[in-house]
């Protein structure tokens, strides 16, 4: 019968302290105690993807493989083979050595040495001929020479090793790295639908973003994020070129350009997420700004409001549209009929002016042409 198993599995580098402090442990008392030690064998580091609440890769985190090489406690043809601490509220915990799950799974509170019932911890042992065995704790150091230091802290590092996941829902690793269009196509449409929030304004566009990727906030909160990114269009488009507009800062004068430009020349840091999101209004301001210098802009865009204007002249009204990109537009026009909100139109007219307005730039057109689109 082999004296030592070994059990593989993944975990994430910033796992691997806890991973060794148990190790150590074990060893210290496996091998006071006359048995082998405990030994870590690592495999090479390698990124695996991280998902979010809904399975959605967002990023990456580095992991790998590590086998852990512990002693088996044997005595007279019987091997330890798991531990059950019982709860008859909550119900019993079971960690057995991996393929006897089901042959410790429903085991009652007792000890076959003393017949003492209602032990709060024993463990199960299974002899050669494929008989077992249950002792209490009490009863496994005279009964089976096997003190219960070793037994504490070998299965403690056994539990650790099957049952430790990579990921867990909510856990922000340290060395989490999102995906930088990710992180952009969210603060896009958050952007274009609710309008941009800095600190100090509420709860920021940044919040909202890292909520959506990591988790958090109440389900109404999080009803209506998703609710925003399902309603933005042309998200893709807009944060790829809110990227491009980036990397063509690393040349800027600017501290703030040139911070941006190596942010996104690489997946990021959850701590990052401001710096991004902050990235959209000055894009889509500065995207806008540069309209001014031509004569006509056409837009394919979908009417979002028509209101009354105070006018001496007869009927006027103020029309407001937004293309696909998020960019928003207004039209102060005494042409009828008057387009219907949400009404699709191809408009043609001359940039006059920029304004910002509920957190949006907003870009006002004259001498305008309009035709279904």
């Amino acid at each position: 019968m082999t004296s030592s198993m070994s059990l593989t599995f993944p975990v994430r580098t910033d796992q691997l302290t806890t991973l060794r402090q148990a190790i150590e442990q074990a060893d210290r008392q496996t091998r006071a105690h006359g048995l082998g030690g405990c030994h870590l064998t690592r495999g090479p580091v390698e990124p695996m993807p991280w998902p979010d609440i809904n399975g959605i890769p967002i990023g990456t985190v580095a992991s790998q493989d590590v086998t852990v090489t512990l002693p088996l406690l044997q005595f007279e043809g019987w091997t330890v083979i798991a531990q059950v601490e019982h709860d008859p509220a909550a119900g019993s915990v079971v960690t057995a050595l991996p393929p006897y799950e089901d042959e410790a799974a429903d085991r009652i509170a007792h000890c076959d040495a003393c017949g003492e019932r209602g032990a709060l911890t024993s463990y199960l042992l299974r002899h050669e001929d494929g008989s077992t065995m249950q002792l209490g704790t009490t009863c496994a150091g005279p009964y089976a020479n096997l003190p219960v230091a070793v037994l504490c802290d070998l299965w403690r590092l056994i539990r650790w090793c099957t049952t430790v996941e990579p990921y867990e829902p909510g856990e922000v690793p340290p060395d989490l790295r999102l995906h930088v269009d990710q992180v952009l196509e969210y603060a896009v449409a958050l952007t274009v639908q609710a309008g941009y929030v800095k600190r100090g304004e509420g709860w920021t566009t940044a919040e909202q973003v890292r909520v959506l990727l990591l988790g958090g906030a109440g389900r109404e909160e999080l009803d209506q994020l998703h609710e925003h990114l399902r309603a933005a269009e042309g998200v893709e488009a807009t944060a790829a070129a809110v990227r491009v507009w980036c990397r063509r800062g690393d040349t800027a004068a600017s501290d703030y350009r040139r911070k941006l430009a190596r942010a996104v020349a690489r997946d990021v840091a959850p701590g990052d997420i401001g710096l991004l999101a902050s990235a959209v209004p000055m894009y889509l301001r500065e995207a806008q700004r540069q309209l001014t210098a031509k004569d006509r802009e056409s837009i394919t865009a979908t009417v979002t409001e028509v209101s009354p204007l105070a006018s001496e002249w007869g009927e006027r009204r103020r029309i407001r549209f937004a293309d696909g990109a998020g960019r928003l537009y207004a039209w102060d026009s005494m042409a009828q009929p008057f387009p219907d909100e949400g009404q699709r139109l191809r408009v043609t007219g001359r940039v006059v002016r920029n304004v910002v307005r509920e957190g949006k730039v907003e870009t006002y057109l004259t001498r305008c042409r309009v035709a279904p689109a």
